[in-house]
């Protein structure tokens, strides 16, 4: 019988609660609404993250809200990334969500200064994409 994978509470770094509140500030928008388009910046990047390079000095954000009712779209999601990465899924799900997270909230940082960028990063992403 096998384990069916599972999202842990993700502690985000010390810079990436620091961000986050500055994105709330700008936006308006709650961390884990930014969180979810972070990881999905980061996801459409190519590169594979070091998770390495992110502390685990700030909050914890539980999956059920971090994802909320799309936690099964993340969990394809990752799934798939770390296949394509070729991670096995029940060794690095949690520590490569946590780096997509991470890299992906400086990602969006960088590009947002207020909520009519939303839309326009939205875009720009997707026109990325393929």
């Amino acid at each position: 019988m096998t384990k069916l994978l599972r999202f842990n509470r993700l502690r985000m770094s010390y810079r990436s609660q620091n961000l986050l509140a500055q994105l709330k500030s700008r936006t308006g928008l709650t961390p884990n609404i930014t969180g979810r388009f972070a990881i999905c910046m980061s996801l459409n990047n190519r590169s594979v993250p070091n998770p390495d390079e992110f502390d685990e000095k700030g909050s914890e954000i539980h999956p059920s809200v971090l994802f909320g009712e799309y936690e099964d779209v993340f969990m394809a999601l990752m799934i798939q990334r770390l296949n394509r990465d070729r991670l096995d899924p029940k060794t690095y799900l949690n520590r490569m969500t946590r780096a997509h997270f991470n890299r992906g909230v400086i990602a969006l940082f960088a590009r947002i200064h207020n909520l009519s960028d939303i839309e326009r990063v939205i875009d720009e992403e997707r026109n990325a994409v393929g």
